[in-house]
């Protein structure tokens, strides 16, 4: 697993918590964009880092975590 990967793992909770139904990328271990759509968080986290593929992920609802369970 990626670095960035085990970041999101790690901070999952506060993530749901915080960011729940918006995407964001991850780069370097740390979060570099928050947005409502995959592409547009991607364009932004390669503004940021542009030799870097960032991990961008959309953020479950704590409610759809059950199902995942």
């Amino acid at each position: 697993m990626e670095k960035d990967d085990l970041w999101i793992v790690e901070h999952f909770s506060e993530l749901v918590n915080k960011y729940a139904w918006k995407y964001v990328a991850v780069v370097n271990e740390k979060l570099v964009a928050v947005g409502k759509s995959g592409k547009e968080v991607e364009d932004k986290a390669r503004e940021v880092e542009p030799d870097k593929i960032p991990s961008v992920l959309r953020v479950p609802r704590e409610e759809e975590m059950v199902c995942l369970i």
